[in-house]
């Protein structure tokens, strides 16, 4: 039956979206209907496989990293064979659970309710194309947290460069088609170098005389049965990492980043830094980590710490200059990313798992942030700090959910930031501890920018841009519907952050385990040749 969630939960968009296109322009209320019953089914979906998860230890006892994950799907998809008497290569559709996407997978299904309910009333000119690549890009999201094959995981992650191009192209803002392109060009020219990469990668782990292997599970065992090289391993990881730190975006790859998120619609706007960013950071944990850990060792780990350092203070500091709230928004995302990326190569299993947390964190808070800044702009036409001022008179309801936001945003004790960041630093510290108390400063520098904004724009007096004879009114339960949510969950992870880790755990500690011992192969020649 759980296989069965799978495939509904990746097809449930793609039928709203032929739904969409079927109905047409003319019926908008049905095509917005069809949308989001869509998104809620594949919600459902979602829920059934996390609610359902099990994890390694309840499935087979001391299983290594890179055992089958849970609802496994394998089917042939491509069949290739150079002659009769040589074993075809065959790529599969390998799609299945883990415990490193089992709470990306059930973020990205919960962030699409409210990117659907923020466009109900906003996108009116081509409304049947929008919701079509709305629920495109869904699929495409949740197929590259499912993937279990190298082939199948590029495909859907190029695959939501498509949609996200034209809805930032489409139905932007003023610099749209030159943020469209910009946003193209490099992650596109960046996931070319990474494809480089990951082929060589494969083709370095085939066993003599046996077809090739796409598939991620038996790539990782390979891995750490017969390792690659550690001089191969460096050059396949800098031909990855360029990829996959341009997608993050890691310092300095971010530039195309703030540009996309202020010309995007505020729907593409909670997805991109809820969902999309995180497939670069998950593209290291999925496939650098476990595939290259000598590379991640010698060459990541000094160079990825420095630029995620560079990248926390840098996105602050350019987040404290902005008058724009969405631009401020979107380098606060640039910083927090900053500290996903510090964790993860921290290399052990406290920043690993705070980086994993601090994905989905990073998910709910900041898309949260970006729903409330549209919902700011869809009243007053303008994200100005400079025109605005004690709103919290005018739209109570909103600047209470932008303060809870702001203070999760920022790592308060009972808020989600706060866990996910603490083990980050905590990680890191155990390795480097200049590299953690430097992360600590951006933690600082958050919450100036983000209670200079609360201070600007929602308390003091009352100041308001000319909007005619429109009354501006607080919240409609149509956006409560779309952010309650999602604030549950902010403060259930800051309260109780057991299940969230315990998922996790398995996975986490036997990469961790596979790290050290790597770490100790390493060490061992230069004992020797020192004795």
């Amino acid at each position: 039956m759980g296989k069965m969630w799978l495939l509904l939960m990746l097809l449930a968009p793609l039928a709203g979206a032929a739904a969409a296109l079927y109905l047409g322009d003319g019926r908008l209320r049905l095509v917005r209907l069809a949308s989001l019953v869509a998104t809620l089914a594949a919600l459902l979906f979602a829920a059934l496989i996390v609610t359902n998860y099990q994890t390694p230890t309840a499935r087979t006892a001391g299983e290594p990293f890179g055992s089958d994950p849970d609802f496994a799907i394998r089917m042939p998809w491509l069949i290739y064979s150079q002659s009769e008497q040589t074993a075809p290569t065959t790529v599969y559709l390998e799609l299945g659970v883990d415990g490193l996407s089992v709470w990306l997978i059930g973020l990205t299904a919960l962030l699409m309710v409210p990117a659907v309910l923020i466009s109900w009333e906003t996108i009116t000119d081509r409304p049947a194309a929008y919701y079509a690549l709305l629920l495109s890009l869904e699929t495409a999201m949740l197929g590259v947290f499912c993937a279990m094959d190298a082939v199948l995981f590029y495909v859907f992650f190029e695959f939501t460069l498509l949609p996200l191009f034209f809805l930032i192209g489409l139905w932007g803002g003023p610099r749209k088609r030159y943020a469209a392109k910009k946003f193209f060009i490099y992650t596109l020219a960046g996931s070319i170098i990474s494809l480089v990469g990951l082929v060589g990668v494969i083709l370095t782990l085939r066993d003599a005389g046996q077809p090739l292997t796409f598939s991620l599970t038996e790539l990782a065992f390979r891995a750490g049965k017969t390792p690659i090289d550690a001089a191969l391993q460096n050059w396949l990881f800098l031909a990855l990492f360029i990829g996959l730190a341009v997608k993050v975006p890691l310092f300095p790859f971010h530039t195309w980043l703030p540009l996309a998120h202020v010309e995007a619609p505020t729907a593409g706007s909670v997805l991109l830094a809820g969902v999309l960013l995180k497939l670069g950071t998950y593209g290291f944990l999925r496939l650098a980590l476990p595939l290259l850990p000598a590379a991640c060792l010698q060459i990541g780990q000094p160079l990825v710490a420095l630029l995620a350092v560079i990248g926390i203070l840098y996105g602050s500091l350019c987040a404290l200059a902005q008058d724009d709230i969405k631009k401020l928004v979107a380098y606060s995302s640039v910083a927090h990313l900053g500290f996903c990326m510090l964790g993860l190569f921290a290399l052990n299993a406290e920043g690993m798992s705070g980086a994993l947390l601090q994905m989905v964190n990073h998910g709910l808070s900041t898309g949260l942030l970006f729903l409330l800044v549209g919902m700011i702009y869809d009243r007053y036409h303008t994200r100005s700090m400079k025109e605005l001022g004690g709103l919290a008179q005018r739209l109570p309801l909103l600047s209470f959910f932008m303060v809870v936001t702001c203070l999760a945003s920022v790592g308060l004790p009972g808020l989600n930031g706060f866990v996910g960041e603490v083990l980050c630093l905590f990680g890191m510290y155990a390795v480097h501890p200049a590299y953690a108390v430097w992360g600590a400063v951006g933690i600082v520098l958050g919450a100036w920018y983000l209670m200079t904004l609360l201070q600007r724009v929602f308390f003091g007096p009352l100041r308001e841009p000319a909007h005619g004879d429109e009354v501006v009114t607080d919240m409609n339960r149509r956006e409560l519907a779309a952010v309650v949510p999602l604030v549950v969950f902010c403060v259930w992870i800051g309260v109780y952050p057991k299940p969230f880790l315990g998922a996790m755990k398995p996975e986490i500690t036997a990469l961790a385990e596979r790290l050290a011992e790597t770490a100790r192969q390493l060490q061992a020649p230069s004992t020797s040749a020192g004795e």
